[in-house]
């Protein structure tokens, strides 16, 4: 007799099971805020492409199950620069990150909550980068320890 209360009860949770699954596969997935790339950008700067890139295809060590979403531009001006901006599941991901990623030549990262940045440039002058990354900064939102002030 206890066999058939738990297929039946297998039975019931089922559909359940199926709901809950589909409802996760719909989710949307996180939004960028509007105005991330814009064409012309703060220090000189023209976007020339901006795309979503499958997250199976990131050119970064990020860990793919936490990467939600993936933006990538490419600028010119005073110099090259490509900005890709990961959206993570979560704001501790991105302090992961930051805290793990290892420095390179002509790159330059951060995180703003749930976001995490990495900029790539060639032969670009320092101050009109400085003003790209300031821009994109402030498109994201404050610093994560500057919300709870």
């Amino acid at each position: 007799m206890p066999k058939s209360k738990e297929v039946i009860f297998n039975r019931r949770a089922s559909p359940f099971v199926i709901l809950l699954a589909a409802l996760a596969a719909c989710q949307k997935p996180a939004a960028l805020p509007s105005g991330l790339f814009p064409e012309n950008a703060a220090g000189g700067w023209r976007r020339t492409t901006v795309r979503e890139m499958a997250v199976s295809d990131a050119p970064d060590p990020v860990p793919r199950t936490s990467v939600e979403r993936l933006a990538v531009a490419t600028y010119e001006g005073p110099g090259k620069l490509e900005a890709r901006v990961y959206a993570l599941s979560s704001p501790e991901v991105g302090l992961d990150l930051a805290q793990r990623w290892r420095p390179s030549a002509d790159t330059v990262f951060f995180y703003r909550g749930r976001y995490f940045v990495v900029v790539k440039w060639q032969q670009a002058e320092r101050k009109a980068l400085e003003a790209f990354v300031r821009q994109l900064e402030e498109a994201l939102g404050p610093p994560p320890n500057a919300r709870n002030s």
